[in-house]
């Protein structure tokens, strides 16, 4: 582990720092990510929790570029991974608003080729239960992304890797999490909208909520500052800098860059739905319990809920994170970990989440 030098707390630009939650709150909290930081292979580490009524606490711990040794501030732009699949099931669902789409439509409509498209609706695409083989589960692929990190990828050229195998499940007889339905989900929206997902995420949802800071990427690149990743995602598994790695083997699941402050409006405005109407937010809130999901951590149209936490976890080589929200307190959680390094087959950002969780809201523990 690198040496670990912790920020002071404070707001960071991500929050009001002066009413912040009672110390022997927030000395509990900082002892949970320091143990973090002690288990986990990251450079660094920023927490942001607000609990209207209680107060908040920031916590911007260690190194956003650890070969520099330059400190946390909080500011940092992340690569936020599967959160993108929040964005982009939102888009779905303002269509289907628009009266653009139904939930119903079949795939096939707006996709050739996709094995049993005609059954596969994009309800089922959304809620995990098309069917589908993720194309991020082939070996070779995956060595493929290992071998040329830089690599860039076409939409159709990940479809085509995840329909060179045969379906696991028939369409809704199974839930399983799978990228390729969120790719599917993108191009049905570049189809119907006319515009690419970027010019359609900026316009009907970036803007509207005034995330200044989140972007779908035209580089590699991240805008400044942001924080360097590290993994172990490499052909032989050596500890490598992932920041400028090619995202867009992501595409709509998992391509979009943020930072704290835009992640807290966007996880309140999605779980709650600000963006569409309450019929369709109830749409996103029917729940899906089949296995392994169970009546406290289920799943709906691109959106996880566990003991009540609404929200979803995120990563790319390099980046994990997390970011939740409570409707019962208005409770906000925002997890950014630089290493998406597992520590026995654990992903640091749902640890975190779950440690911290533990703290602020005793009786709804995230699991991780």
């Amino acid at each position: 582990m690198p040496l670990i030098v912790a920020a002071s707390i404070g707001c960071g630009g991500s929050g009001d720092g002066a009413n912040q939650l009672p110390s022997a709150t927030r000395t509990q909290l900082d002892a949970a990510v320091d143990k973090f930081l002690g288990d986990f292979d990251t450079p660094g580490v920023s927490v942001g929790v607000w609990v209207p009524g209680k107060g908040s606490y920031f916590n911007f711990a260690g190194y956003s570029n650890e070969q520099n040794q330059r400190k946390m501030t909080g500011n940092e732009h992340f690569r936020i991974g599967s959160i993108s699949k929040t964005i982009t099931v939102t888009a779905i669902l303002q269509l289907a608003d628009a009266k653009k789409l139904t939930l119903n439509d079949p795939i096939s409509k707006y996709v050739a080729g996709v094995p049993k498209g005609d059954e596969i609706t994009l309800r089922m695409l959304a809620n995990m239960t098309s069917g589908l083989y993720s194309y991020s589960a082939d070996d070779a692929w995956v060595n493929e992304i290992f071998t040329h990190p830089y690599r860039e990828w076409k939409p159709q050229e990940l479809l085509d890797v995840a329909f060179s195998h045969e379906s696991p499940a028939d369409p809704g007889e199974a839930w399983d999490y799978v990228n390729t339905n969120t790719v599917l989900l993108g191009l049905v929206v570049e189809k119907v909208s006319g515009l690419p997902v970027g010019a359609y995420f900026k316009k009907h949802i970036f803007e509207p909520l005034g995330m200044k800071n989140t972007f779908w990427p035209e580089t590699n690149e991240l805008p400044a500052p942001y924080a360097h990743g590290v993994t172990r995602q490499t052909v032989d598994g050596s500890r490598a800098d992932a920041t400028d790695r090619s995202p867009s083997w992501g595409f709509t699941a998992g391509e979009v860059i943020s930072n704290m402050a835009d992640l807290k409006i966007w996880v309140q405005s999605y779980t709650m739905g600000t963006l569409i109407s309450p019929e369709m937010q109830a749409e996103r809130t029917t729940w899906v319990t089949l296995p392994p999901n169970t009546p406290q951590k289920h799943y709906g149209l691109g959106m996880g809920e566990v003991n009540g936490w609404r929200g979803h976890t995120g990563e790319l080589p390099g980046y994990n994170v997390a970011a939740y929200y409570l409707p019962d307190q208005k409770a906000t959680l925002i997890v950014l970990v630089n290493s998406d390094i597992p520590l026995e087959k654990k992903n640091p950002a749902p640890i975190l989440s779950e440690a911290i969780s533990k703290i602020i809201t005793p009786d709804n523990v995230i699991i991780p």
